[in-house]
């Protein structure tokens, strides 16, 4: 694993990891179920084609308008498939960036990136106490800030953050620093899912 030298590295990183892992995917499931859709199509296709010349002119008003609805049919159905595979896909990928994030919250990589974020804090965030939210048993994040805050502070550990980081309240002036892993990977998936490019083409 690359050195990470700030927040904008990592999520750089694994923003191009998710990127190539989907686009090889996304790619290969779209040719699956482009080639479905036409296939069924032409099946339709041929169907109605036999019907017509089976059947009086007066019909025809009639198995046009079947063929419309089994047509709308196949593009409700091929959608559903696309996004039900979209959801599947993108959820894989991001499980598998979660599992490397929790392995790199147990790095000297980690707590280097951590150092920086808490000393960014220094005098210029809260004069008073202070409030840290970390997650649970996270023994670096709890070294650094013991190691790295010179103000006056409390560690509160909590199960709402799952891979690292930590999060800063300063009651006083009523504001709070976000620096967890969990919100930076959460803020991926939303625009990866956003941006995914995986609609149902009409």
């Amino acid at each position: 694993m690359m050195p990470f030298y700030n927040n904008n590295d990592l999520m750089r990183y694994y923003s191009n990891y998710i990127n190539e892992k989907a686009n090889e995917k996304i790619d290969k499931i779209k040719n699956e179920i482009e080639t479905e859709k036409k296939q069924s199509l032409e099946r339709i296709d041929e169907e109605v084609r036999k019907k017509v010349y089976r059947n009086l002119e007066i019909e025809l008003s009639e198995l046009n308008s079947e063929f419309k609805i089994n047509l709308n049919r196949v593009k409700t159905g091929y959608s559903k498939v696309l996004m039900e595979k979209r959801t599947e896909l993108l959820n894989k990928i991001l499980h598998e960036v979660q599992l490397k994030l929790e392995t790199f919250s147990e790095s000297k990589a980690y707590e280097s990136l951590m150092m920086k974020e808490v000393k960014k804090l220094e005098n210029e965030f809260c004069k008073s106490e202070v409030v840290f939210r970390i997650k649970i048993n996270d023994a670096l994040m709890k070294k650094v800030i013991e190691k790295q805050y010179k103000g006056t502070y409390t560690i509160k550990e909590i199960p709402e953050i799952e891979i690292g980081g930590f999060s800063v309240l300063c009651y006083e002036m009523g504001i709070m620093i976000d620096q967890t892993i969990d919100t930076r990977l959460k803020e991926k998936r939303q625009w990866l899912f956003e941006h995914s490019k995986l609609a149902a083409s009409q």
